[in-house]
Protein backbone atom coordinates (compact mmCIF):
# COMPACT_ATOMS: atom_id res chain seq x y z
CA UNK A 1 0.00 0.00 0.00
CA UNK A 2 1.08 3.20 -1.05
CA UNK A 3 -0.23 6.44 0.99
CA UNK A 4 0.41 9.94 0.16
CA UNK A 5 -0.95 13.48 1.90
CA UNK A 6 -3.89 11.35 3.86
CA UNK A 7 -5.04 11.68 7.72
CA UNK A 8 -7.00 10.28 9.96
CA UNK A 9 -9.82 12.07 12.30
CA UNK A 10 -11.52 8.87 13.63
CA UNK A 11 -13.38 11.06 16.54
CA UNK A 12 -13.09 10.44 19.99
CA UNK A 13 -16.24 8.74 22.38
CA UNK A 14 -16.21 7.95 26.29
CA UNK A 15 -15.64 4.32 27.50
CA UNK A 16 -19.35 4.49 28.69
CA UNK A 17 -20.07 4.74 25.24
CA UNK A 18 -18.34 2.51 23.78
CA UNK A 19 -19.39 -0.28 26.02
CA UNK A 20 -23.22 0.71 25.12
CA UNK A 21 -22.42 1.01 21.41
CA UNK A 22 -21.24 -2.62 21.61
CA UNK A 23 -23.71 -4.21 23.82
CA UNK A 24 -25.98 -2.21 21.46
CA UNK A 25 -24.53 -3.79 18.00
CA UNK A 26 -24.44 -7.58 19.59
CA UNK A 27 -27.89 -7.56 20.42
CA UNK A 28 -29.08 -6.04 16.94
CA UNK A 29 -26.96 -8.56 14.49
CA UNK A 30 -27.90 -11.34 16.63
CA UNK A 31 -31.38 -11.01 15.38
CA UNK A 32 -30.26 -11.11 11.96
CA UNK A 33 -30.94 -14.60 10.24
CA UNK A 34 -27.79 -16.37 8.57
CA UNK A 35 -26.98 -14.48 5.38
CA UNK A 36 -28.92 -16.60 2.77
CA UNK A 37 -28.55 -15.48 -1.24
CA UNK A 38 -32.03 -15.90 -3.07
CA UNK A 39 -32.20 -19.04 -4.87
CA UNK A 40 -32.97 -17.41 -8.47
CA UNK A 41 -31.34 -18.51 -11.67
CA UNK A 42 -32.48 -15.33 -13.61
CA UNK A 43 -34.32 -12.23 -14.04
CA UNK A 44 -37.11 -10.71 -15.97
CA UNK A 45 -37.34 -7.24 -17.96
CA UNK A 46 -40.33 -5.40 -19.02
CA UNK A 47 -40.62 -4.02 -22.29
CA UNK A 48 -37.93 -5.67 -24.00
CA UNK A 49 -37.94 -4.25 -27.56
CA UNK A 50 -38.40 -6.59 -30.57
CA UNK A 51 -38.70 -5.91 -34.63
CA UNK A 52 -42.30 -4.85 -34.19
CA UNK A 53 -40.98 -1.97 -32.34
CA UNK A 54 -39.60 -0.43 -35.28
CA UNK A 55 -42.70 0.67 -36.55
CA UNK A 56 -43.12 2.87 -33.64
CA UNK A 57 -39.70 4.51 -34.42
CA UNK A 58 -37.11 2.82 -32.39
CA UNK A 59 -34.16 1.31 -34.12
CA UNK A 60 -31.71 -0.98 -33.63
CA UNK A 61 -33.81 -3.25 -31.47
CA UNK A 62 -33.78 -6.53 -32.93
CA UNK A 63 -30.40 -7.56 -30.73
CA UNK A 64 -32.66 -6.38 -27.65
CA UNK A 65 -33.55 -9.98 -27.15
CA UNK A 66 -30.50 -11.29 -26.67
CA UNK A 67 -28.61 -8.91 -25.02
CA UNK A 68 -30.81 -8.70 -21.92
CA UNK A 69 -30.58 -12.88 -22.26
CA UNK A 70 -26.77 -12.40 -21.55
CA UNK A 71 -27.18 -11.09 -18.66
CA UNK A 72 -29.08 -13.12 -17.24
CA UNK A 73 -32.69 -12.51 -18.43
CA UNK A 74 -35.02 -15.90 -18.74
CA UNK A 75 -37.90 -13.94 -19.00
CA UNK A 76 -39.18 -11.16 -20.55
CA UNK A 77 -43.03 -9.52 -21.59
CA UNK A 78 -43.96 -6.22 -23.63
CA UNK A 79 -46.98 -4.37 -23.48
CA UNK A 80 -49.49 -4.71 -26.04
CA UNK A 81 -50.87 -1.55 -27.63
CA UNK A 82 -53.82 -1.73 -29.98
CA UNK A 83 -52.78 -1.40 -34.15
CA UNK A 84 -54.39 1.91 -34.60
CA UNK A 85 -54.30 3.19 -30.80
CA UNK A 86 -53.09 6.31 -30.07
CA UNK A 87 -51.14 8.24 -27.56
CA UNK A 88 -52.12 10.37 -24.91
CA UNK A 89 -51.89 13.59 -27.69
CA UNK A 90 -53.92 11.94 -30.19
CA UNK A 91 -51.10 11.33 -32.31
CA UNK A 92 -51.07 7.39 -33.92
CA UNK A 93 -49.29 5.34 -31.65
CA UNK A 94 -47.60 2.94 -34.09
CA UNK A 95 -46.59 5.75 -36.74
CA UNK A 96 -43.97 3.97 -38.61
CA UNK A 97 -46.35 0.78 -39.16
CA UNK A 98 -46.84 1.48 -42.72
CA UNK A 99 -43.42 1.96 -43.71
CA UNK A 100 -42.13 -1.26 -41.54
CA UNK A 101 -44.56 -3.43 -43.21
CA UNK A 102 -43.76 -2.53 -46.61
CA UNK A 103 -39.88 -2.67 -45.43
CA UNK A 104 -40.67 -6.02 -44.20
CA UNK A 105 -43.26 -8.05 -46.48
CA UNK A 106 -42.26 -11.21 -44.72
CA UNK A 107 -43.90 -9.85 -41.77
CA UNK A 108 -47.04 -8.33 -43.82
CA UNK A 109 -48.06 -11.31 -45.36
CA UNK A 110 -47.88 -12.92 -41.78
CA UNK A 111 -50.01 -10.23 -40.05
CA UNK A 112 -52.51 -10.74 -43.39
CA UNK A 113 -52.63 -14.29 -42.91
CA UNK A 114 -53.46 -14.08 -38.67
CA UNK A 115 -56.29 -11.06 -39.90
CA UNK A 116 -58.04 -12.91 -42.61
CA UNK A 117 -57.82 -15.76 -39.81
CA UNK A 118 -58.98 -14.43 -36.78
CA UNK A 119 -60.26 -10.80 -38.24
CA UNK A 120 -58.86 -7.70 -37.41
CA UNK A 121 -58.58 -7.16 -33.89
CA UNK A 122 -57.83 -11.03 -33.06
CA UNK A 123 -55.48 -11.12 -35.63
CA UNK A 124 -53.11 -7.81 -34.44
CA UNK A 125 -52.97 -9.07 -31.15
CA UNK A 126 -51.83 -13.08 -32.65
CA UNK A 127 -49.31 -11.26 -34.54
CA UNK A 128 -48.13 -9.45 -32.03
CA UNK A 129 -47.15 -12.35 -29.87
CA UNK A 130 -46.46 -15.07 -31.86
CA UNK A 131 -43.65 -12.07 -33.54
CA UNK A 132 -42.63 -11.86 -29.39
CA UNK A 133 -42.21 -15.58 -29.07
CA UNK A 134 -40.35 -16.62 -32.47
CA UNK A 135 -37.78 -13.80 -31.64
CA UNK A 136 -36.85 -14.70 -28.68
CA UNK A 137 -36.50 -18.09 -29.12
CA UNK A 138 -34.58 -18.05 -32.26
CA UNK A 139 -32.07 -15.04 -30.85
CA UNK A 140 -31.58 -17.09 -27.37
CA UNK A 141 -31.97 -20.76 -28.73
CA UNK A 142 -34.87 -21.35 -26.89
CA UNK A 143 -33.69 -19.67 -23.73
CA UNK A 144 -35.56 -16.94 -23.22
CA UNK A 145 -39.43 -17.23 -22.55
CA UNK A 146 -42.06 -14.84 -22.65
CA UNK A 147 -45.20 -13.68 -20.85
CA UNK A 148 -48.44 -13.19 -22.56
CA UNK A 149 -50.07 -10.17 -21.67
CA UNK A 150 -51.33 -8.10 -20.01
CA UNK A 151 -54.92 -10.15 -20.45
CA UNK A 152 -56.99 -8.62 -18.59
CA UNK A 153 -56.15 -5.51 -20.86
CA UNK A 154 -56.27 -7.30 -23.99
CA UNK A 155 -59.56 -9.31 -22.98
CA UNK A 156 -61.62 -7.07 -20.56
CA UNK A 157 -65.52 -7.99 -20.77
CA UNK A 158 -67.66 -11.13 -20.59
CA UNK A 159 -68.56 -11.13 -24.55
CA UNK A 160 -64.85 -11.26 -25.26
CA UNK A 161 -64.66 -14.29 -24.31
CA UNK A 162 -64.41 -16.11 -27.70
CA UNK A 163 -61.79 -14.15 -28.30
CA UNK A 164 -60.10 -15.50 -25.47
CA UNK A 165 -59.92 -19.12 -25.85
CA UNK A 166 -59.32 -18.40 -29.45
CA UNK A 167 -56.20 -16.20 -28.55
CA UNK A 168 -54.61 -18.70 -26.13
CA UNK A 169 -55.88 -21.69 -28.18
CA UNK A 170 -54.04 -20.05 -31.63
CA UNK A 171 -50.59 -18.82 -29.67
CA UNK A 172 -50.49 -22.43 -28.12
CA UNK A 173 -50.83 -24.18 -31.30
CA UNK A 174 -47.97 -21.59 -32.79
CA UNK A 175 -46.09 -21.98 -30.15
CA UNK A 176 -45.91 -25.45 -30.12
CA UNK A 177 -45.47 -25.90 -33.86
CA UNK A 178 -42.55 -23.14 -34.09
CA UNK A 179 -40.91 -22.15 -30.67
CA UNK A 180 -41.92 -24.96 -28.24
CA UNK A 181 -41.66 -24.30 -24.43
CA UNK A 182 -41.22 -20.44 -24.92
CA UNK A 183 -44.24 -19.14 -23.12
CA UNK A 184 -43.34 -18.48 -19.72
CA UNK A 185 -46.32 -17.54 -18.21
CA UNK A 186 -49.51 -15.99 -18.30
CA UNK A 187 -49.25 -12.21 -17.42
CA UNK A 188 -52.99 -11.46 -16.32
CA UNK A 189 -53.58 -8.66 -14.71
CA UNK A 190 -51.27 -5.52 -13.81
CA UNK A 191 -51.85 -2.65 -10.67
CA UNK A 192 -55.54 -3.61 -11.17
CA UNK A 193 -56.49 -1.56 -8.08
CA UNK A 194 -54.94 1.80 -10.06
CA UNK A 195 -57.42 4.35 -9.72
CA UNK A 196 -56.83 3.89 -13.68
CA UNK A 197 -58.38 0.07 -14.14
CA UNK A 198 -60.35 -0.12 -11.24
CA UNK A 199 -60.63 -4.55 -12.25
CA UNK A 200 -63.36 -6.62 -11.25
CA UNK A 201 -61.90 -9.67 -9.40
CA UNK A 202 -65.05 -11.58 -10.91
CA UNK A 203 -63.37 -10.85 -14.71
CA UNK A 204 -60.06 -11.64 -13.51
CA UNK A 205 -61.28 -15.10 -12.29
CA UNK A 206 -63.24 -15.93 -15.21
CA UNK A 207 -60.06 -15.22 -17.34
CA UNK A 208 -57.84 -17.27 -15.12
CA UNK A 209 -60.43 -20.12 -15.76
CA UNK A 210 -60.61 -19.91 -19.21
CA UNK A 211 -57.23 -19.82 -19.93
CA UNK A 212 -57.08 -22.99 -17.72
CA UNK A 213 -59.57 -24.64 -19.48
CA UNK A 214 -58.29 -23.76 -23.15
CA UNK A 215 -54.54 -25.35 -21.80
CA UNK A 216 -56.83 -28.32 -20.69
CA UNK A 217 -58.12 -28.86 -24.03
CA UNK A 218 -55.32 -28.29 -25.85
CA UNK A 219 -53.67 -30.80 -23.99
CA UNK A 220 -50.33 -28.98 -22.84
CA UNK A 221 -48.81 -28.04 -19.34
CA UNK A 222 -50.21 -25.42 -17.37
CA UNK A 223 -48.25 -22.44 -17.59
CA UNK A 224 -48.23 -19.73 -14.61
CA UNK A 225 -50.55 -17.07 -13.71
CA UNK A 226 -48.65 -13.47 -13.16
CA UNK A 227 -50.00 -10.66 -11.48
CA UNK A 228 -48.67 -7.24 -10.62
CA UNK A 229 -49.91 -5.93 -7.70
CA UNK A 230 -49.46 -3.14 -5.24
CA UNK A 231 -49.90 -4.54 -1.44
CA UNK A 232 -50.77 -1.50 0.10
CA UNK A 233 -53.84 -1.03 -0.92
CA UNK A 234 -56.95 -2.46 1.56
CA UNK A 235 -56.57 -6.24 1.78
CA UNK A 236 -60.02 -6.68 0.82
CA UNK A 237 -58.77 -5.28 -2.43
CA UNK A 238 -55.78 -7.02 -3.03
CA UNK A 239 -56.58 -10.55 -1.68
CA UNK A 240 -58.88 -11.71 -4.52
CA UNK A 241 -56.46 -11.13 -6.77
CA UNK A 242 -54.48 -13.35 -5.41
CA UNK A 243 -56.15 -16.36 -4.44
CA UNK A 244 -55.49 -17.94 -8.92
CA UNK A 245 -51.97 -16.24 -9.12
CA UNK A 246 -48.93 -18.69 -9.34
CA UNK A 247 -46.50 -15.23 -9.12
CA UNK A 248 -46.91 -12.11 -7.64
CA UNK A 249 -45.04 -9.38 -9.04
CA UNK A 250 -44.63 -5.82 -6.77
CA UNK A 251 -44.31 -2.47 -8.32
CA UNK A 252 -43.90 0.33 -7.99
CA UNK A 253 -43.74 -0.47 -4.33
CA UNK A 254 -40.08 -1.79 -4.68
CA UNK A 255 -38.85 1.22 -6.32
CA UNK A 256 -36.23 2.86 -4.18
CA UNK A 257 -34.96 6.04 -6.03
CA UNK A 258 -38.62 6.85 -7.62
CA UNK A 259 -40.25 9.73 -5.98
CA UNK A 260 -43.39 11.72 -7.32
CA UNK A 261 -42.98 14.57 -8.64
CA UNK A 262 -39.25 13.40 -10.07
CA UNK A 263 -36.69 14.30 -7.06
CA UNK A 264 -32.96 13.49 -6.70
CA UNK A 265 -32.94 10.94 -3.95
CA UNK A 266 -29.12 10.92 -2.97
CA UNK A 267 -29.54 7.68 -1.20
CA UNK A 268 -32.02 4.89 -1.97
CA UNK A 269 -34.81 3.60 0.94
CA UNK A 270 -33.15 0.01 0.80
CA UNK A 271 -35.77 -1.02 3.18
CA UNK A 272 -38.69 -0.51 0.84
CA UNK A 273 -37.76 -3.52 -1.42
CA UNK A 274 -38.39 -6.27 2.05
CA UNK A 275 -41.08 -4.49 3.74
CA UNK A 276 -43.17 -4.71 0.42
CA UNK A 277 -42.21 -8.33 0.32
CA UNK A 278 -43.47 -8.76 3.88
CA UNK A 279 -46.74 -6.93 3.47
CA UNK A 280 -47.16 -8.77 0.31
CA UNK A 281 -46.49 -12.25 2.14
CA UNK A 282 -48.36 -11.18 4.52
CA UNK A 283 -51.36 -10.98 1.93
CA UNK A 284 -50.79 -14.21 0.14
CA UNK A 285 -51.42 -16.09 3.59
CA UNK A 286 -54.43 -14.46 4.21
CA UNK A 287 -55.63 -15.50 0.99
CA UNK A 288 -54.55 -19.37 1.80
CA UNK A 289 -52.60 -19.05 -1.01
CA UNK A 290 -49.21 -20.44 0.41
CA UNK A 291 -47.33 -21.19 -2.73
CA UNK A 292 -47.56 -18.52 -4.10
CA UNK A 293 -44.27 -16.64 -5.81
CA UNK A 294 -43.44 -13.40 -4.45
CA UNK A 295 -40.83 -11.56 -7.30
CA UNK A 296 -40.47 -7.87 -6.98
CA UNK A 297 -39.59 -5.34 -9.53
CA UNK A 298 -36.86 -3.18 -9.07
CA UNK A 299 -36.26 0.26 -10.81
CA UNK A 300 -33.81 0.18 -13.90
CA UNK A 301 -34.41 3.79 -15.33
CA UNK A 302 -33.25 7.10 -14.84
CA UNK A 303 -36.20 8.11 -12.85
CA UNK A 304 -34.77 12.05 -12.48
CA UNK A 305 -33.58 13.20 -15.60
CA UNK A 306 -32.47 16.89 -14.45
CA UNK A 307 -30.15 14.96 -11.67
CA UNK A 308 -27.52 12.77 -11.50
CA UNK A 309 -28.03 8.75 -13.01
CA UNK A 310 -30.33 7.00 -10.36
CA UNK A 311 -29.31 3.93 -10.06
CA UNK A 312 -25.59 4.87 -10.96
CA UNK A 313 -23.22 1.81 -10.78
CA UNK A 314 -22.37 1.12 -7.76
CA UNK A 315 -26.19 1.25 -6.74
CA UNK A 316 -27.59 -0.94 -9.16
CA UNK A 317 -24.78 -3.86 -7.79
CA UNK A 318 -26.33 -2.36 -4.55
CA UNK A 319 -29.66 -2.82 -5.17
CA UNK A 320 -29.94 -6.29 -6.99
CA UNK A 321 -27.09 -7.71 -4.14
CA UNK A 322 -29.86 -6.55 -1.11
CA UNK A 323 -32.52 -7.89 -2.79
CA UNK A 324 -31.12 -11.44 -2.91
CA UNK A 325 -30.06 -11.45 0.76
CA UNK A 326 -32.81 -11.23 3.50
CA UNK A 327 -33.46 -7.53 4.31
CA UNK A 328 -34.48 -5.25 7.53
CA UNK A 329 -38.02 -3.95 7.65
CA UNK A 330 -38.51 -3.08 11.02
CA UNK A 331 -36.11 -0.52 13.39
CA UNK A 332 -38.02 -2.31 16.21
CA UNK A 333 -38.06 -1.47 19.48
CA UNK A 334 -35.46 1.44 20.73
CA UNK A 335 -33.78 0.30 17.35
CA UNK A 336 -32.40 -3.06 18.34
CA UNK A 337 -35.11 -5.30 17.32
CA UNK A 338 -35.16 -5.31 13.83
CA UNK A 339 -37.55 -7.72 12.18
CA UNK A 340 -35.64 -9.51 9.06
CA UNK A 341 -37.31 -10.80 5.85
CA UNK A 342 -36.28 -13.36 3.60
CA UNK A 343 -35.55 -12.89 -0.16
CA UNK A 344 -37.99 -12.38 -3.03
CA UNK A 345 -38.56 -16.10 -5.25
CA UNK A 346 -37.32 -13.61 -8.39
CA UNK A 347 -36.48 -10.08 -9.73
CA UNK A 348 -37.47 -8.25 -12.11
CA UNK A 349 -36.07 -4.80 -13.82
CA UNK A 350 -38.41 -2.11 -14.93
CA UNK A 351 -38.01 -0.88 -17.68
CA UNK A 352 -35.69 -1.51 -21.37
CA UNK A 353 -36.61 1.93 -22.37
CA UNK A 354 -34.45 3.67 -20.71
CA UNK A 355 -32.18 1.35 -20.01
CA UNK A 356 -31.03 1.04 -24.02
CA UNK A 357 -33.24 2.72 -26.69
CA UNK A 358 -32.90 4.50 -30.05
CA UNK A 359 -35.82 6.26 -31.20
CA UNK A 360 -37.10 8.25 -34.22
CA UNK A 361 -39.71 10.82 -32.87
CA UNK A 362 -42.73 11.46 -35.59
CA UNK A 363 -41.28 14.53 -36.12
CA UNK A 364 -37.85 13.42 -36.94
CA UNK A 365 -36.01 13.77 -33.71
CA UNK A 366 -33.47 10.92 -32.58
CA UNK A 367 -33.32 10.11 -29.05
CA UNK A 368 -30.38 7.94 -27.78
CA UNK A 369 -30.60 6.52 -24.14
CA UNK A 370 -28.07 3.89 -23.10
CA UNK A 371 -27.41 2.83 -19.78
CA UNK A 372 -26.92 -1.03 -20.37
CA UNK A 373 -23.60 -1.51 -22.16
CA UNK A 374 -20.09 -1.59 -20.67
CA UNK A 375 -18.47 1.82 -20.42
CA UNK A 376 -21.80 3.68 -20.19
CA UNK A 377 -22.69 5.73 -17.29
CA UNK A 378 -24.47 3.07 -16.01
CA UNK A 379 -23.57 -0.24 -17.22
CA UNK A 380 -25.99 -1.96 -15.95
CA UNK A 381 -26.05 -5.00 -17.86
CA UNK A 382 -22.54 -5.63 -15.70
CA UNK A 383 -23.81 -4.77 -12.61
CA UNK A 384 -26.72 -7.47 -12.63
CA UNK A 385 -24.81 -10.11 -14.07
CA UNK A 386 -22.20 -9.65 -11.41
CA UNK A 387 -24.50 -9.32 -8.62
CA UNK A 388 -26.94 -12.74 -10.00
CA UNK A 389 -23.62 -14.34 -11.15
CA UNK A 390 -21.44 -14.10 -8.03
CA UNK A 391 -23.15 -15.43 -5.35
CA UNK A 392 -20.78 -13.29 -2.67
CA UNK A 393 -22.37 -11.69 0.08
CA UNK A 394 -20.35 -8.53 -0.49
CA UNK A 395 -20.78 -6.06 -3.72
CA UNK A 396 -18.45 -7.16 -6.26
CA UNK A 397 -16.57 -4.75 -8.59
CA UNK A 398 -15.27 -6.16 -12.19
CA UNK A 399 -13.17 -4.03 -14.29
CA UNK A 400 -12.75 -0.35 -14.20
CA UNK A 401 -15.23 1.63 -12.14
CA UNK A 402 -15.18 5.84 -11.51
CA UNK A 403 -16.97 6.90 -8.26
CA UNK A 404 -17.55 10.63 -8.20
CA UNK A 405 -20.03 12.61 -6.31
CA UNK A 406 -21.15 11.57 -3.09
CA UNK A 407 -21.39 7.21 -2.93
CA UNK A 408 -23.25 5.93 0.18
CA UNK A 409 -22.07 2.33 0.44
CA UNK A 410 -24.40 -0.34 2.84
CA UNK A 411 -21.82 -3.28 3.17
CA UNK A 412 -19.06 -4.58 1.70
CA UNK A 413 -17.01 -4.24 -1.38
CA UNK A 414 -14.68 -5.96 -2.82
CA UNK A 415 -12.77 -4.68 -5.87
CA UNK A 416 -11.63 -8.04 -7.50
CA UNK A 417 -8.01 -8.89 -8.74
CA UNK A 418 -8.63 -8.12 -11.97
CA UNK A 419 -10.33 -4.93 -11.27
CA UNK A 420 -9.31 -1.11 -10.85
CA UNK A 421 -11.73 0.93 -8.31
CA UNK A 422 -10.76 4.94 -8.81
CA UNK A 423 -12.17 7.49 -6.35
CA UNK A 424 -11.94 10.86 -8.52
CA UNK A 425 -11.21 14.47 -6.75
CA UNK A 426 -13.76 15.63 -4.48
CA UNK A 427 -15.30 12.30 -3.99
CA UNK A 428 -17.24 11.48 -0.40
CA UNK A 429 -17.76 8.28 0.03
CA UNK A 430 -20.11 7.06 3.13
CA UNK A 431 -20.14 3.95 4.35
CA UNK A 432 -23.37 2.69 6.67
CA UNK A 433 -22.84 1.67 10.44
CA UNK A 434 -23.13 -1.75 9.80
CA UNK A 435 -23.11 -4.21 6.85
CA UNK A 436 -26.11 -5.22 5.40
CA UNK A 437 -24.55 -8.06 3.19
CA UNK A 438 -22.91 -9.57 6.81
CA UNK A 439 -19.97 -10.23 5.00
CA UNK A 440 -15.84 -10.11 5.12
CA UNK A 441 -13.56 -9.89 8.43
CA UNK A 442 -15.94 -8.12 10.47
CA UNK A 443 -19.59 -9.15 9.42
CA UNK A 444 -21.16 -6.21 11.50
CA UNK A 445 -18.93 -3.31 9.70
CA UNK A 446 -18.60 -1.95 6.17
CA UNK A 447 -15.36 -2.98 4.75
CA UNK A 448 -14.14 -1.78 1.07
CA UNK A 449 -11.71 -4.88 -0.03
CA UNK A 450 -9.32 -4.42 -2.23
CA UNK A 451 -7.90 -7.58 -4.79
CA UNK A 452 -6.72 -5.47 -7.53
CA UNK A 453 -6.64 -1.89 -7.57
CA UNK A 454 -7.88 0.81 -5.62
CA UNK A 455 -6.53 4.79 -6.79
CA UNK A 456 -7.63 7.81 -4.92
CA UNK A 457 -7.08 10.93 -6.88
CA UNK A 458 -7.91 13.68 -4.69
CA UNK A 459 -6.05 16.96 -4.45
CA UNK A 460 -5.14 19.45 -1.88
CA UNK A 461 -8.39 21.70 -2.40
CA UNK A 462 -10.65 19.03 -3.71
CA UNK A 463 -9.59 15.83 -0.92
CA UNK A 464 -11.32 12.38 -1.35
CA UNK A 465 -13.43 12.19 2.13
CA UNK A 466 -13.80 8.28 3.29
CA UNK A 467 -16.13 8.55 6.41
CA UNK A 468 -19.20 7.17 8.58
CA UNK A 469 -22.89 7.91 7.03
CA UNK A 470 -24.34 7.40 10.90
CA UNK A 471 -26.47 10.32 10.20
CA UNK A 472 -28.06 8.83 7.46
CA UNK A 473 -31.76 8.11 8.46
CA UNK A 474 -32.70 5.49 5.77
CA UNK A 475 -29.16 3.45 6.58
CA UNK A 476 -28.57 3.60 10.24
CA UNK A 477 -30.21 1.71 12.98
CA UNK A 478 -30.57 4.88 14.44
CA UNK A 479 -29.33 8.43 13.19
CA UNK A 480 -26.65 9.97 15.49
CA UNK A 481 -23.09 11.83 15.00
CA UNK A 482 -20.53 9.72 13.46
CA UNK A 483 -17.94 8.27 16.02
CA UNK A 484 -14.90 5.70 16.13
CA UNK A 485 -15.41 2.30 14.68
CA UNK A 486 -18.10 3.27 12.25
CA UNK A 487 -16.82 1.27 9.76
CA UNK A 488 -13.96 -1.17 9.45
CA UNK A 489 -11.77 0.86 6.81
CA UNK A 490 -9.70 -0.10 3.62
CA UNK A 491 -8.49 -3.48 3.76
CA UNK A 492 -6.35 -5.39 1.13
CA UNK A 493 -6.15 -9.11 0.26
CA UNK A 494 -3.49 -10.84 -1.64
CA UNK A 495 -0.33 -10.07 -3.37
CA UNK A 496 -2.22 -8.23 -6.49
CA UNK A 497 -3.72 -5.76 -4.14
CA UNK A 498 -2.62 -2.29 -5.20
CA UNK A 499 -3.87 0.55 -3.03
CA UNK A 500 -2.86 4.59 -4.44
CA UNK A 501 -3.66 7.26 -2.41
CA UNK A 502 -3.55 10.83 -2.81
CA UNK A 503 -5.09 13.57 -0.61
CA UNK A 504 -7.54 11.62 1.26
CA UNK A 505 -9.15 12.13 4.62
CA UNK A 506 -10.38 8.91 6.29
CA UNK A 507 -12.50 9.73 9.41
CA UNK A 508 -14.22 6.77 12.13
CA UNK A 509 -12.62 3.91 10.40
CA UNK A 510 -11.06 0.76 12.32
CA UNK A 511 -8.42 0.63 10.08
CA UNK A 512 -6.67 3.04 7.21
Amino acid sequence: MTSNNFNLDQGEVGSTVRIFSLLISICFFSLKPAAILAEINGFGMFNVYFSIDEALGYQDVRDDLSEVHSAGCRLVTHYFQREHSRNAEGELFWFGLKDWLEANPEAAERLQAWKNNYGESLGWKLFFYSTYLLEAYQKTQGGLKVLVGEIYGMFPLDQDDVDLRSFVTAILEFEAANCPGSIGGWYVVEEPNSSAKRYNPARYESIVALIQASQADAEVSSRPIYIDISPYRKRSQVIPFLKSADTIMISPDAYIWARVPPTYVEEAQYEAIHHAIRSMRGHAKASKNLDVRIEVVLQAYDWNSEGPLQPNHINMHQQVNYTLQPGWVDRGIYAIQPRWETPPDGIWFWWWHDCKSKKQTPQGEVIEINRWDKGTEGGWSEAIQTELSNRHQAVLIRGTERWRGTIHIIGDVIVSRDATLILEAGTTVKFATWDHFQSGADSSLCELIVRGKLVVEGTPDRQVLLTSDAENRRLSIRSRKPRKSDWYGIRTDGTSATVMIENCQIQYAIQK
